[in-house]
């Protein structure tokens, strides 16, 4: 449908089958171009780079929506806590076994992402901000 292509409505597909085939598509046409430039150093190092970047910027969405709403309520805690030391150990071995240096940069900005989520949870249950109020989705209201 016409609002899978709005940006407004983006990744919230009418059916099931626009999404599989959106995916699809994606994964064909990226690797296709990864096919033909395969060759190309340049290429690679970079795609290898978006790759690490993209997985370092996984918490920003969560740290942002904290932010907006000012509390970390329904976050699982836990889950912050074993991301945070996963991605420790992750950069630690990065570092001591000299792997190239965008692993060891992504590895430290995943690390200082999880601690800034862990600050919010601290900061947002015993410094309790005034709640935003939330808008509504106009698909989510109902006609009076």
């Amino acid at each position: 449908s016409v609002a899978d292509f709005d940006l407004n409505y983006f990744w919230h597909w009418s059916k099931f089958t626009d999404y599989v085939q959106c995916v699809l598509t994606f994964t064909g046409v990226t690797g296709y171009i990864t096919y033909l430039w395969l060759d190309s150093s340049l290429f690679v190092e970079t795609l290898g780079f978006l790759a690490v970047f993209t997985e370092a910027m996984l918490g920003v969405p969560q740290l942002y929506r904290n932010y907006q709403n000012r509390s970390t309520e329904g976050m699982s805690v836990k889950m912050v806590l074993m991301w945070t030391s996963g991605d420790t150990f992750k950069t630690v071995y990065f570092i001591l076994n000299q792997a190239p240096f965008q692993f060891s940069i992504c590895g430290l900005l995943q690390v200082f992402v999880d601690i800034a989520i862990l600050l919010q949870v601290y900061l947002y249950s015993y410094y309790p901000q005034k709640p935003v109020s939330h808008t509504a989705h106009p698909a989510s209201t109902k006609a009076l």
